[in-house]
């Protein structure tokens, strides 16, 4: 009969030896998991835990390994449980975007263990979930289509290595340059992309390389514009009922559990009605296994690898991945980036963007160099992991390690699932990733104002209504996704946002002029100024003196404005020559420079000609007649 013996704490610093350790004597009905001592109980100083009766060792004792080891298994219940959702999931997602890439699905169920591994160990973001997806692949299928797989290969490799260099120079901080219209913009137009691709599911072909093409104006339509003709019949039916079903699936589950993966039960439910129904009356549609089969290996570096033909690596090869690989790159460090400041604001934590940009591009590198398709973080999974209580590292780790064994021992079942299940789920991610708070957004601000405020209209748009220069990013961004690839649309709006902010902030330049003239025969005209001087406002600040009509002693107070380029100090050496030529002003000056603006100015001391007096002031007893100006330090040009 097994004993149950009593052990110190693991963290016991000089544990007693096992002779002198409590025992517990009990029966064997009661040698069970069920009754072991949670470790950080308060009721005793010692874990009980369940021994066996193995031959070799009687009685025996529980090691310490295996106690900790139990410990660990607990402690880290929730993170290990996530990972395993996550990993599930992202099966159905990996083999899809493989799709939309037009490679065989093992390269992107690759890519996704790869990539998931390599980033929870490597990333700056514990937590965030990395594997293929949407918006890499959309960008792949140019050079996978023209040149084949191998080549591809080569641009992922190429790829890491920017991004390797990116997070080298730090540069993450780059990414508050990446306004909120254009992440709008480049979501919206994400989704429109994979969900157009998804309709070459109704073709009597499915061609994984005519739906996209990068750089190719409008390719996003290819599939409305071949000439593969579409199918009909009870099989348009199947196709169409086994997309909805699992799309349908995969959105409302959630509402009601979320102990298993919404997708994969969508999956299942159409195989079983592929398999049940479908080919029982005599009718089918498109499997994996028909398209593309998948295999159950372990990847090996390319250059052994006998199935594919790599290119030697030289000129005419770099020439020919550098285009794609700089987009994936681009795409990939801003969506990665993107969704760490997403999982930073719900859990309240900071991650390393430079961190993750190396682990990114570790990851992208060895997903090429081991025939995969590479990718970046996930958005929606990243979510679902977190949700799930996945805040760590462990996590994704965990859900990288159970999508490789699934890659290795599930792959006939794989084979067997239909591919409309799969555009079920790409729809589902549609879903998710499309804005469609911006629908309302972008109808308030086209909208002219009397209609808005109509009693009907109000409660539809509930007073949503943004900037119209905002909307026209978010439109620009989209538009140029749909006609051209995802990094020039993220490039664009960057610029426009940059150009309405220029033009915006230039507006916001104003001067107030005070004529003093209660001093002793000498008139002062004081000019206070506010806002920022640069290129987009020095006409606007220019126009707002009257050199014409001024006389006596002119000032100009600049301690509420910003000297910010060179536009601003040729503003001031024309300003200052337009006053010297009046007959009548006998003296301007510039006065109250800002710290920030004097080291500007000082360091282009050559290029100032201007009358700049650097000084600290205090101004006291501020009416509407003028300032009185109390000078601690006076410093002449």
């Amino acid at each position: 009969m097994g004993n149950t013996i009593g052990l110190y704490k693991a963290d016991t610093p000089n544990p007693p030896p096992s002779s002198s350790a409590p025992q517990q004597t009990t029966s064997s009905s009661a040698s069970s998991a069920d009754d072991i001592t949670p470790p950080n109980s308060p009721t005793s100083d010692v874990i009980s835990a369940p021994t066996t009766n193995s031959s070799s060792r009687g009685d025996g004792f529980i090691t310490d390994k295996t106690l900790l080891m139990w410990h660990w298994l607990v402690l880290n219940k929730q993170q290990i449980l996530s990972g395993l959702t996550v990993s599930l999931a992202q099966v159905p997602e990996a083999i899809a975007f493989s799709f939309v890439a037009g490679v065989d699905p093992h390269v992107g169920l690759t890519a996704a263990w790869i990539m998931g591994i390599v980033t929870s160990i490597a990333g700056g973001r514990p937590g965030m979930v990395s594997g293929a997806t949407g918006a890499t692949a959309v960008v792949m299928v140019d050079l996978v289509r023209t040149n084949g797989v191998d080549y591809l290969f080569y641009a992922v490799m190429l790829a890491g290595l920017f991004e390797i260099l990116f997070g080298l120079l730090r540069l993450g901080k780059l990414l508050r340059f990446i306004p909120h219209p254009v992440m709008v913009g480049f979501c919206n137009g994400l989704a429109i992309i994979i969900g157009l691709a998804q309709f070459s599911n109704f073709k009597t072909q499915i061609d994984l390389g005519e739906n996209r093409r990068t750089m190719e104006v409008g390719g996003s339509f290819n599939v409305f514009t071949d000439d593969v003709p579409w199918i009909t019949g009870a099989t348009a039916g199947f196709v169409a009922l086994e997309v909805s079903l699992t799309f349908l699936i995969a959105v409302l589950l959630p509402l009601w559990t979320t102990a298993v993966p919404s997708s994969m039960v969508g999956i299942i439910v159409s195989t079983a009605i592929e398999w049940g129904i479908v080919r029982q009356v005599g009718s089918e549609t498109n499997t994996v296994g028909e398209i593309a089969s998948v295999k159950g290996s372990f990847p090996v570096p390319i250059w052994v690898d006998d199935n594919y033909n790599i290119p030697t690596l030289n000129t005419d090869t770099f020439t020919i991945v550098l285009p794609t690989a700089i987009i994936v790159a681009v795409v990939s460090l801003v969506e990665s980036l993107m969704t760490l400041e997403l999982i930073d604001e719900m859990t309240e934590t900071v991650g390393s963007p430079n961190r993750e940009a190396l682990g990114q591009g570790l990851a992208q590198f060895l997903s090429g160099m081991l025939g995969s398709m590479g990718g970046c973080a996930m958005i929606g999974q990243s979510m679902i992991n977190v949700k799930s209580g996945g805040t760590t590292r462990l996590s994704t780790f965990v859900a990288g390690l159970f999508l490789l064994i699934i890659v290795l021992v599930a792959y006939p079942v794989i084979n067997i699932i239909p591919v409309a299940a799969l555009a079920g789920v790409m729809f589902c991610v549609v879903y998710h990733t499309f804005e469609w708070s911006s629908i309302r957004l972008m109808l308030s601000a086209c909208l002219p104002r009397h209609m808005r405020e109509k009693n009907r209209t109000q409660k539809f748009l509930k007073n949503s209504k943004v900037k119209r220069s905002d909307i026209l990013v978010v439109l620009v961004v989209m538009t140029v996704t749909l006609l051209l690839d995802l990094a020039i649309a993220v490039a664009a709006g960057v610029v426009l946002a940059a150009l309405v902010y220029g033009w915006d902030s230039g507006e916001t330049v104003s001067v107030k002029r005070n004529v003093d003239a209660s001093g002793p025969g000498t008139t002062v005209v004081r000019y206070f100024v506010s806002g920022p001087i640069f290129f987009a406002s020095v006409k606007i600040f220019l126009g707002q003196f009257d050199p014409e009509n001024d006389e006596g002693i002119v000032e100009v107070h600049l301690d509420n404005s910003d000297i910010m380029d060179w536009s601003a100090i040729e503003a001031l050496n024309v300003l200052n020559d337009r006053y010297e030529k009046k007959e009548f002003v006998k003296e301007i000056k510039f006065l109250s420079i800002k710290e920030t603006s004097k080291a500007l100015m000082q360091k282009a001391n050559e290029v100032v000609t201007a009358n700049v007096i650097y000084e600290v002031t205090d101004y006291n007893d501020v009416e509407e007649g003028g300032r009185h100006l109390n000078v601690v330090r006076a410093e002449r040009n």
